[in-house]
């Protein structure tokens, strides 16, 4: 088991703490090497034991990052009912109830995905506010 840093367990806490008071659509902001795949992990992880019928979608634009990502939740969590989409890993695992996926690889199967209660974006600073992209 990986036991968290206080700031990425502030991370985590804050992600609640915001659906407490909040709707929308929370922003956690981290710098490189500060473990951003283990709050990512730790946070899914949270999430399927408190809400266990939760969907989780995490996009990331990059095949490193959905592999990193899947294999820190793996880490976290060896049994995590995970999978992977994405052409450049050669896996489409569309019925995982965490799915790992490239946005370039799945934007266009969204109507295959049946129901995400979340959607979780990894380099979501990449994401400009005013253009028609993928990920909207």
């Amino acid at each position: 088991m990986i036991e968290l840093r206080k700031y990425q367990q502030d991370a985590i806490d804050s992600i609640y703490k915001y659906f407490m008071g909040s709707s929308g659509n929370p922003l956690i902001v981290m710098p490189t090497g500060t473990g951003k795949s283990i709050v990512i992990g730790d946070f899914i992880r949270n999430a399927i034991d408190n809400y266990p019928n939760t969907r989780i979608l995490n996009l990331v634009h990059v095949r490193e990052l959905i592999e990193q990502n899947y294999l820190t939740l793996k880490k976290i969590w060896p049994t995590a009912p995970a999978g992977i989409y994405s052409a450049g890993l050669g896996q489409r695992d569309i019925n995982a109830q965490i799915i790992f996926a490239g946005i370039q690889s799945i934007y266009k199967k969204t109507d295959q995905l049946n129901n995400i209660d979340l959607i979780l974006v990894d380099e979501a600073h990449l994401i400009p506010r005013n253009v028609n992209t993928m990920y909207g």
